[in-house]
């Protein structure tokens, strides 16, 4: 070509010399660009139409675009008639309670899934990476009994009060009789299992802008079905006799994580 050209000599070397640099440096640069990961590891918030609680992913790649998941969400779940009540006399140092509500209820979901990416940030610092996922497996539950503080008048010619702290019962406390919450860490001891399954499908919006690092949101719907009723609430305040407690239970959340990826290739 240089021939062809009847260019001197250093010009075709100069200009060979620039365009080898050139293409050097974009070999460096996309080289240092495409970073690929084995695996992730990314926890935080989980927020959810019955509760709240933590959750925990580990992920590794099967491909380009999808993962293996490896999960586990510890959650505090509510019921639907949960009203916050307070104690009658009126005392700010009384704690408020929920009234009728027989059990708190915990759960620990461990399952494993699939995660499918569908637009990657690739190089875009500011872009957001959007997959979806859908996981499934074994759920955990188990009740604690709910303690309270109870009221009680001496039987001396002047009446006094003083507290006892008891499980909740509903044919002997009302809400004329009962003081506040006891402590939380009553009743650990005698926790009851429930055993079931979930299922839960969400999207995920990961906006980190390090290529190693994982921060973003993943919203979702979740379904926990147990091998019975799950007995959180004794009575309603509407005075239920009845009260519909669950075996099924449907919630939509969103999860704030933040996590990192790791084992390059």
């Amino acid at each position: 070509m240089w021939l062809t050209l009847n260019l001197p000599m250093k010009w075709s070397i100069i200009i060979f010399l620039v365009l080898a640099f050139q293409t050097s440096i974009g070999q460096n640069i996309d080289e240092e660009d495409i970073v690929l990961y084995r695996k992730q590891r990314y926890g935080g918030l989980n927020i959810n139409m019955n509760g709240y609680g933590l959750t925990g992913t580990m992920a590794k790649y099967d491909g380009a675009y999808k993962l293996w998941l490896f999960n586990a969400d510890l959650l505090f779940v509510k019921h639907e008639k949960e009203t916050k009540t307070w104690s009658p006399i009126n005392d700010p140092n009384a704690r408020p309670y929920f009234y009728g509500k027989q059990n708190n209820f915990y759960t620990l979901r461990t399952g494993i899934g699939r995660k499918i990416v569908v637009t990657e940030k690739l190089r875009k610092k500011s872009g957001v990476q959007v997959s979806y996922s859908w996981e499934a497996g074994p759920v955990f539950g188990f009740t604690k009994p709910v303690y309270l503080e109870i009221i009680y008048t001496t039987d001396t010619p002047i009446q006094q009060y003083y507290l006892e702290i008891e499980k909740f019962d509903p044919d002997r406390h009302y809400i004329d009789n009962i003081y506040g919450r006891a402590s939380g860490l009553r009743g650990f001891n005698q926790l009851k299992y429930y055993p079931g399954a979930f299922f839960k499908f969400a999207f995920g919006f990961e906006y980190s802008n390090s290529k190693e690092r994982l921060k973003g949101i993943e919203t979702g719907a979740a379904l926990d079905l147990y091998a019975k009723r799950i007995p959180i609430m004794a009575i309603y305040t509407d005075d239920s006799k009845n009260p519909k407690n669950h075996q099924l239970f449907f919630s939509l959340y969103i999860n704030f994580f933040f996590g990192t990826k790791y084992d390059q290739k």
